[in-house]
């Protein structure tokens, strides 16, 4: 794959387009479900080559949606810079982009809630436009029934699986019920009327902590009200994924507070939104969960981390699942 990508970077003159000097190295950098990513370096620049396997949002042009979401970001001084995409898969059967490498390391639970607060805050107050109205997927009519549909997917093949657990199994579909259920209550986002640009996977990974903070891996941004974003990044399910901590009340207050001072919102009003949503962000979360165990041990992914199937392992277990489907951001 190394020599794959330094083939492309010649055929396609990227070598000068991007200013790099020989010789420049290309390394493995991360993977997760949908994402390879690799570094190029030739010692004073650096980038990081992405190519792209699937698309949760189901896209027909997933890496062209990452592209443009990431373009019009960078007006927020918070997000990677993006210089090329390729959307042909000629040359690579994925598509691809290359973007800033950014210098630092992930979210510390612990150290950084300030640094995050102010990086959503940024990210959450810039007025949306026309142009990423129109390309960005919308929600501000279906910020709950989006979460049981995309919950409906995910469980599909779970409800039917000879390896998910049928306590899990149980477990999920009785809170997919009461989700749908309950459904009618984005009758108060629609009314508050209150969106943003969220990037719907805020886990401590996605953060680039250095002398300043970035929020990275655009791959499903949408248009929402931010307590989608804010919901996830105080689950536990979230702070668990690569952190192995679940943040304290204090932790909590002491973050929303930052959040509410660098945005404005009214705290009541956000509390509220909070209490109304979490149920969904922690199905769609657990879903995702049992989904990816089940392909996993069904050999059905393309992609696979083992670090990834022991967190969606552990998060299928019946104790946790009982707590964490019934959690509160705020107790």
């Amino acid at each position: 794959m190394l020599e794959k990508i330094r083939e492309y970077l010649k055929e396609k003159r990227l070598i000068e387009k991007l200013q790099l000097q020989e010789p420049f190295t290309i390394e493995f950098l991360a993977q997760g479900e949908y994402n390879q990513n690799f570094v190029i370096s030739d010692g004073k620049r650096r980038y990081v080559f992405r190519l792209n396997y699937g698309s949760q949002l189901h896209l027909e042009n997933q890496i062209r949606y990452e592209y443009q979401a990431l373009k019009w970001l960078e007006r927020t001084n918070r997000t990677p810079k993006v210089y090329y995409v390729d959307d042909t898969r000629e040359f690579f059967p994925q598509g691809l982009l290359i973007m800033e490498f950014l210098v630092g390391g992930p979210l510390d639970y612990r150290r950084d809630l300030k640094e995050a607060a102010l990086i959503f805050g940024e990210i959450h107050q810039q007025p949306l436009d026309e142009e990423v109205n129109n390309f960005l997927v919308k929600e501000q009519a279906t910020i709950l029934a989006a979460r049981v549909d995309e919950c409906q997917r995910l469980l599909a093949p779970v409800l039917t699986s000879e390896f998910v657990p049928l306590q899990a199994q149980r477990q999920l579909a009785d809170a997919l019920e009461r989700c749908d259920k309950n459904v009618g209550q984005q009758r108060f986002f629609i009314e508050l009327d209150q969106w943003s640009v969220n990037n719907t996977e805020v886990n401590s990974h996605n953060f680039i902590i250095g002398k300043k903070g970035f929020l990275i891996d655009w791959e499903k941004p949408v248009i929402s009200h931010p307590v989608q974003d804010i919901s996830q990044f105080l689950a536990s399910t979230t702070t668990l994924w690569r952190s192995n901590l679940v943040l304290t009340q204090t932790e909590k207050q002491d973050f929303f507070a930052c959040y509410l001072q660098a945005t404005g919102f009214a705290p009541e009003t956000f509390e509220e939104a909070l209490r109304i949503y979490h149920p969904y962000l922690m199905l769609r979360a657990l879903a995702w969960s049992a989904m990816a165990y089940d392909s996993y041990q069904s050999d059905t992914k393309e992609l696979k981390n083992q670090e990834i199937f022991e967190k969606v392992t552990s998060y299928l277990e019946e104790d946790f699942l009982r707590q964490a489907l019934r959690e509160r951001v705020f107790e």
